[in-house]
């Protein structure tokens, strides 16, 4: 996958769902609080999150939510304990980075424009109205009619959510210099702010 800029898991189930998708090895015996103090130590070791307090409790209540969600699997021998995200789990994953997927605002801004131009025919109009809903909410400004603009480089972003819903075909991403930009500036002071939050809502998943 294509490197994103994406804001952390916040909480002990994101976090399992997020490296579960790389297999969770854990050498542990069968014991139930053998397993979590195993589990407890590998998510501690990964997350840069000190925050987010771990016990054994709350670790096997997201444990629980998931296998019942049928995201995770647990497979477990008399050495090791597997967990590893289902097809379900991966759809879920990938819900996590869109929602999260952010444009971070770089320390020097190159005076570049970007342009996401798109023509996605009716047949695909769910998929259009989430595309166009996302965009919005990662900080773009209609430029023209199915032209929208953004200050910084987002081609991994947006290239992700393209493919995702299958109109990377309909979708031109070109980057440019536009002179007299200072209307446009203007336009995107808040987002010269902030353009962090990004979390989707509509319908995409």
């Amino acid at each position: 996958m294509k490197f994103l800029d994406f804001n952390k898991p916040q909480n002990i189930t994101q976090w399992i769902v997020f490296l579960a998708a790389t297999t969770i090895i854990l050498s542990s015996p069968r014991g139930t609080r053998h397993f979590l103090r195993e589990l407890n130590k590998y998510l501690n070791n990964r997350s840069s999150d000190k925050k987010t307090k771990l016990t054994s409790k709350n670790l096997s209540q997201a444990i629980h939510r998931l296998k019942n969600r049928k995201l995770i699997s647990i497979k477990r021998s008399d050495s090791k304990t597997i967990i590893e995200l289902t097809e379900k789990g991966q759809r879920k994953k990938l819900e996590y980075i869109i929602n999260n997927t952010i444009i971070n605002k770089p320390k020097s801004w190159d005076k570049k424009w970007r342009l996401v131009i798109f023509d996605i025919p009716e047949t695909h109009r769910k998929h259009r109205v989430a595309f166009r809903n996302k965009l919005k909410q990662l900080g773009f400004i209609q430029f023209q009619k199915s032209v929208w603009i953004h200050p910084y480089e987002c081609q991994n972003e947006i290239s992700f959510l393209a493919e995702y819903l299958n109109i990377s075909q309909y979708l031109t991403l070109i980057t440019t210099s536009i002179e007299d930009d200072k209307p446009l500036k203007k336009l995107f002071q808040n987002t010269f702010k902030d353009c962090r939050s990004a979390k989707f809502e509509g319908g995409l998943i």
